[in-house]
């Protein structure tokens, strides 16, 4: 159905901002490692602004989806919320390490 596509393309959308959150917070504190589970020493205005809207974006769209995903819909969004999130910052604390060695 459309609003599935819609849903599902909200998603995709919404996983791209989350990427690019946080690469917009590995540029604000480049040679700083970042904490894994608390706020980094530096946010960007832009970084914020694809915060808000990765989470606008994934819960319109999880909910669009839900009908067509049922109960996974909650599983894919923690996936696309969290997963960038270690991941790159755990890539960007990895390349300070290695510089400053």
């Amino acid at each position: 159905s459309t609003k599935f596509v819609v849903g599902l393309i909200m998603i995709v959308a919404s996983a791209v901002c989350s990427v690019a959150a946080v690469r917009q917070t590995s540029r604000a504190n480049r040679g700083v490692l970042i904490p894994l589970m608390k706020n980094p020493p530096s946010r960007s205005a832009r970084g914020t602004v694809l915060l808000v809207a990765t989470a606008l974006l994934v819960i319109w769209g999880g909910n669009l989806a839900d009908d067509a995903l049922g109960p996974w819909v909650f599983a894919i969004l923690i996936v696309i919320l969290v997963v960038p999130h270690f991941v790159m910052r755990a890539l960007h604390n990895r390349r300070v390490t290695a510089a400053q060695a």
